[in-house]
């Protein structure tokens, strides 16, 4: 399942912003378990976001993915909006 939306537009910083809708999915390589996301509200210009999984609501896409990791977590990779880098050596 794509996280794209039709004429989603790249920004600059490399993320691809989500429209108001857009169901995010995150499939767990260690459970083996699929999460989904619903965002709920986007604002690129003022750099806010809104999404629910399940019953929770979350104001970043970073906390929500945090609730489902335990641990921090960057959301926009997460949540396959942003490709992670390579790390450097």
């Amino acid at each position: 399942m794509s996280n794209k939306s039709k004429g989603e537009v790249m920004a600059k910083d490399g993320k691809t912003w989500p429209k108001p809708g857009d169901r995010l999915t995150h499939a767990s390589r260690k459970t083996g378990e699929t999460y989904e996301a619903v965002v709920l509200q986007a604002d690129e210009q003022a750099g806010t976001l809104t999404v629910r999984v399940g019953s929770e609501t979350f104001s970043s896409l970073s906390a929500a993915a945090a609730s489902l990791t335990g641990k921090s977590t960057n959301g926009w990779i997460y949540w396959g909006l942003k490709k992670q880098q390579p790390k450097r050596q």
